[in-house]
């Protein structure tokens, strides 16, 4: 039987995924026809504040040349007020660690979305375009952390989100996106995401700088996405107005540009890169070249460099600080790609394979500096755990065509009435044991802190979920079980380049991941605070893959 998976996995889809054949379906052939690189990758803008670290960042609708040929495409962007207009990816928000930064998000979208997409069991009819900006990374109150738990009522055209973000961590990348409760996958999709540098006094982002790694015009982000477009090159996502489980586009889209090219010089770069994709999981390659060392993840610096043998995973919020080193290809055009998925990694997405090219020149302006041995970043050493959770993530689907309904965790919806079941002590260190029950490989988010992943042990997915479809059958509040007897094999040590501190991990199919966590607040703040947890496949998170998460005294 032909399954939504296999038809994906075959490319056999409609628009955005849809379980269509292509000759039955397609919004343009156009876009997917494009060949090679003739956009030159966009240098993203910083943002220009409004009064000492103090930010007005406006949602509106913009227009964005994304391809020659698609003439002016409609987007949602953010506007910093400087007189520059709409950009999106929204203004690059640069800020200095240990000083608090002001941001008042506007929201100024019309009343009308851009997409018609809802998700089953919609809860705000009447209410189609609404705003809750998010601080992905970032170590912050519940009252600034843009998130639907915290808020409900969100932000609607008019209003004005106020948050202040202490900027208590790590020199790193973070990045601002809409969290809006069942229409996050779309606001994203419409544009509304933007990069947030912090910055010390090692990690300037000069050249000469204290890390001794490239800088200035050599540090250079990289946002991630796929995007699907019509015949007017208009942005485009389902035919259906009835959620999809996942979303993928056909045409890659680099810093807003289709299928960019970037010149550089035959030397180091440092590449920031943001997976910014709905659903999309990029595998980097770059043809004949080694991919180079990575220095840091989503909460900032290794201790020291860790050498890439091998294509780079990025998974949706993941972030990769990386460093290429082109001096051996002068004169070489270089095309970055997307490359198959290990076989533990699983995903649905239809291939997605050029992503843009590197054009090599011949001169070197300024000498580059040596690599360092060693880096200012701290690895994780977190204590034992006084908790360990076991967090089961689920898809459930319905009973006649065996297609998703939903997704979720511990097999509960975001607004399950029996409220929240997680809530770690602040101060305290637990694990939690992510349990994946489904067939695909999801990117777990934690809001609030970063966590250290310890390790992945195979498991017999079956008999576990088996046996607690039993106990829910008997009693539906059962908690989980311990994994431990459902263990296959030994457990494996995190990757390399993920022994950092991060806030996404990767959970795959038939494996539990093992997440440690020290539940600190922000300095100053009380218990309790509200969070949320969830699934960074946009799709998922919408419906219903999210929880709430309480930190209490």
């Amino acid at each position: 039987m032909l399954t939504r998976r296999t038809l994906l996995k075959s490319a056999l889809v409609g628009a955005a995924g849809a379980a269509l054949p292509l000759g039955l379906y397609r919004p343009s052939s156009t876009p997917a026809a494009i060949q090679g690189s003739s956009v030159p990758l966009p240098l993203l803008p910083k943002a220009r504040p409004v009064a000492t670290n103090s930010y007005l960042i406006t949602a509106r609708p913009g227009r964005a040349q994304m391809h020659p040929s698609f003439g002016l495409t409609n987007v949602w962007g953010y506007d910093d007020n400087s007189g520059r207009g709409v950009a999106s990816p929204g203004y690059t928000i640069e800020v200095q660690k240990g000083t608090p930064t002001k941001v008042s998000y506007v929201n100024a979208l019309p009343a009308q979305h851009m997409f018609d997409n809802v998700v089953p069991d919609y809860m705000h009819a009447g209410t189609p375009v609404r705003m809750n900006t998010h601080l992905h990374g970032g170590h912050v109150l519940g009252s600034s952390d843009g998130n639907p738990y915290q808020y409900a009522a969100e932000y609607q055209p008019g209003q004005i989100q106020s948050v202040v973000y202490p900027n208590d961590q790590a020199s790193t990348l973070l990045w601002y996106h809409d969290h809006a409760d069942q229409i996050t996958r779309l606001n994203v999709y419409a544009g509304l995401a933007g990069l947030y540098v912090v910055r010390d006094a090692l990690d300037t982002g000069l050249e000469p700088n204290g890390l001794g790694v490239p800088g200035g015009a050599y540090e250079i982000p990289l946002v991630l996405s796929d995007r699907l477009f019509d015949g007017s090159g208009q942005l485009f996502y389902s035919p259906d107005s009835t959620w999809l489980p996942e979303f993928y586009g056909d045409t890659p889209v680099v810093n807003g540009a289709v299928r960019p090219f970037l010149n550089v010089e035959p030397r180091k770069y440092r590449f920031r890169i943001l997976n910014a994709s709905n659903a999309r999981f990029w595998n980097l390659t770059i043809a004949g070249v080694p991919l180079g060392w990575q220095i840091g993840s989503d909460g900032g610096l290794f201790d020291k460099p860790v050498a890439l043998n091998g294509p780079l995973l990025v998974l949706p919020a993941e972030r990769m600080d990386v460093i290429v080193d082109f001096s051996g290809f002068a004169g070489r055009t270089l095309t970055v790609s997307n490359a198959d998925l290990a076989a533990d990694v699983s995903s649905p997405a239809p291939p997605l394979a050029d992503v843009m090219e590197i054009r090599v020149g011949r001169t070197v302006t300024r000498k580059d500096p040596k690599l360092p041995a060693s880096l200012p970043g701290t690895m994780p050493a977190l204590r034992a755990p006084s908790v360990t959770r076991h967090i089961t993530l689920e898809e459930v689907e319905n009973a006649v065509t065996g297609e998703p309904e939903y997704g979720s965790l511990n097999g509960r919806k975001f607004d399950d009435v029996r409220g929240v079941q997680e809530r770690p002590k602040a101060g305290s260190t637990e694990d939690w044991r992510l349990v994946n029950l489904t067939e695909d490989t999801h990117p777990i988010h934690l809001h609030l802190i970063q966590f250290q992943v310890i390790d992945r042990r195979p498991f017999d997915a079956g008999g576990y979920k088996a046996a607690l479809d039993q106990a829910r059958a008997s009693n539906p509040d059962a908690p989980n079980f311990d994994p431990t007897p459902y263990y296959t094999g030994p457990a494996v040590a995190a990757d390399a380049n993920e022994r950092g501190w991060k806030d996404t991990v990767r959970t795959n199919p038939g494996q539990v991941t093992r997440i440690r966590a020290r539940w600190n607040l922000p300095a100053g703040a009380a218990a309790p605070q509200r969070y949320v947890f969830h699934c960074h496949i946009l799709e998922h998170e919408d419906n219903s893959m999210m929880r709430p998460l309480e930190i209490v005294a």
